[in-house]
């Protein structure tokens, strides 16, 4: 069995995500009196076991909905039509649709879960004088959950905009109303700076936990899609003990074999360990869902394949092509000698390589142990680009963004190659083209790129066609017009179940176009 640090995946730890603030009739309630925090947080093993129930819906939401709906809405996948890509793909959207009301129900305990830390922080400061642990233990504890707590937090207003907001255990099971998302933003800057100042820096903390690192990089983020460029330079000042891996490793960002390592910064841990179909699909957080179907959806079944847009995106020499998409007689495998298909029933190319078990093993199941990654240091280097450029750095902009050419081995911005290639970088502009094209063919397939296009003001540009065939034709008769409002679709629906159990939101509370 696969651990993080000194803590498994699979633990009755799971036993403490009691709050479930969704009213779904199909998920269990647990019952929030079997456990009493006055006779609980008495030792460090029942501190550590309550924070990591904080990371636990993670595990639930990245199975399938949390990458599955972030790509679908982008432009880098095209949908087989499986019935959890073709609605989002299509932005079919409504507030009745399961994987939907599965986002935000997984969200929403977790924020209950990284509560039941925040909230009982006297009771441990208390405990901490005659028990096992520490007032520092303490800390690290509520750094872990409030971090947690903004990033489940970034994960609702990204999908949704204005959510309730659950910041006390006890509002925690009351109905609550939307909050704005200038309100949801603001809390998780300031959950972000107290868990930059609690948590411990990388290497003094077991692997797979929150870190220092990860919380100021997480900060910069959301200060970055707040226009507030001085502060994310300055939180991302903080980001140390990380590195770019060589080429020769860089597929060890999308392996299991590479979980961990120096340029990954925070990560959803999974196993590959199941149990019975009923307790594999229950999304309860209290069974065995700890697998991700991200290699079988993708590369096995190829139910959302890279798109002809992001394939043409990549320059011809580029090697992170090679490690990132599939095609016919693609070599792979452990010793990167086995040619795609390979294996018998095997859907045809192209299909997305990244996360798969390709890179492992010799074939795909469901079972995969992949972890997801989070947050990754190529992406702050990027950030950093376009923080500088914002600042009206250029120079400074085109030196972050050729930290990842050269790990790449490509050609640099400002050279006569990268011009002649229709990448010069001598005003804002074109700086700013060069950060959008890195940062598509980098970070491509990573649940990034819808997100990066709204908040550039391009995604009506760049989804109003479906990325396939003819996305690029001069003649606009021959494109596909998909179905994409940025007035509508930059968020999705407030589950209808969501709507109906909840007092303090209703009908007209629902996202405009829904």
């Amino acid at each position: 069995m696969k651990r993080i640090g000194n803590y498994y995946i699979k633990s009755t730890v799971l036993l403490f995500t009691l709050f479930f603030l969704s009213c779904d009739d199909n998920v269990p309630v647990e019952n929030t009196n079997a456990l009493n925090p006055e006779i609980f947080f008495e030792s460090l093993s029942q501190i550590e076991a309550a924070v990591n129930s904080s990371y636990n819906q993670f595990q639930i939401l990245y199975q399938r909905d949390g990458y599955v709906l972030p790509d679908a809405i982008s432009d880098e996948v095209v949908s087989s039509g499986d019935a959890n890509f073709a609605p989002f793909n299509r932005f079919e959207l409504n507030p009745t649709i399961p994987n939907i009301a599965l986002f935000w129900t997984a969200c929403f305990n977790g924020v209950g879960a990284c509560n039941f830390v925040i909230g009982n922080e006297e009771r441990m400061r208390t405990n901490a004088v005659t028990s096992d642990f520490t007032d520092a233990d303490v800390d690290n504890a509520l750094g872990q959950a409030y971090f947690l707590r903004g990033l489940y937090y970034y994960h609702l207003v990204k999908r949704f905009g204005g959510v309730p907001l659950k910041i006390d255990l006890e509002t925690q099971l009351e109905d609550t109303p939307r909050a704005t998302a200038d309100e949801i933003y603001g809390q998780m800057i300031a959950d972000l700076k107290l868990s930059a100042q609690l948590t411990l820096p990388k290497g003094s903390t077991e692997v797979g936990r929150v870190t220092r690192e990860a919380a100021y990089a997480l900060l910069g983020k959301v200060y970055l899609h707040r226009e507030m460029f001085s502060e994310a330079k300055e939180a991302f000042s903080n980001v140390a003990n990380h590195t770019l891996l060589p080429l020769e490793d860089y597929r060890d960002n999308f392996s299991e074999s590479g979980e961990h390592n120096d340029e990954s910064m925070f990560e959803i841990g999974y196993n590959g360990e199941v149990g019975t179909e009923q307790e594999r699909w229950a999304q309860t957080g209290i069974g065995t869902s700890e697998v991700t179907f991200r290699s079988q959806d993708y590369t096995g079944w190829g139910n959302a394949r890279p798109s002809e847009k992001v394939i043409a995106e990549f320059e011809e020499d580029d090697p992170r092509q090679s490690v990132a998409i599939l095609f016919t007689d693609s070599l792979y495998g452990p010793a990167n000698n086995l040619a795609f298909p390979g294996q018998s029933g095997s859907v045809g190319a192209p299909v997305w390589y990244k996360f798969s078990q390709l890179y492992d093993e010799v074939a795909v199941s469901e079972n995969s142990g992949i972890n997801v990654r989070i947050l990754r240091y190529a992406d702050v280097i990027l950030m950093q680009a376009e923080v500088e450029l914002n600042l009206g750095n250029n120079e400074a902009a085109v030196d972050f963004l050729n930290q990842i050419r050269n790990r790449a081995g490509m050609p640099e911005y400002g050279t006569a190659v990268m011009d002649a290639r229709g990448f010069p970088v001598n005003t804002s502009e074109q700086v700013f083209n060069a950060i959008v094209h890195e940062r598509f063919v980098e970070l491509c397939g990573e649940q990034q790129r819808f997100d990066d296009l709204v908040r550039w003001n391009l995604d009506d540009q760049e989804l109003s066609i479906f990325p396939d065939a003819n996305f690029n034709n001069p003649d606009p008769s021959l494109r596909v017009v998909r179905n994409y409002d940025p007035n509508v679709h930059r968020v999705m629906p407030i589950p209808q179940n969501e709507i109906d159990s909840n007092t303090a939101i209703g009908p007209g509370d629902q996202n405009p176009g829904y």
